[in-house]
């Protein structure tokens, strides 16, 4: 299952889906390499889609 988040770079400002595991952890966005974290609260709403905008870090 997967997630939506938007990257917090306000350059870029990407809807990044990223995998549930991911929740808590640090990720980077590969539009723009900002890294942050992923939140852990599930405020964001739930939405099926590709994996391959997000590097996991750490």
């Amino acid at each position: 299952m997967t997630i939506t988040v938007l990257c917090p770079n306000l350059k870029c400002r990407k809807v990044l889906a990223v995998p549930e595991e991911a929740r808590g952890q640090k990720v980077r966005c590969k539009h723009c390499g900002t890294t942050f974290l992923v939140p852990r609260r599930k405020n964001a709403p739930k939405k099926a889609g590709k994996e391959d905008n997000i590097t996991l870090v750490g």
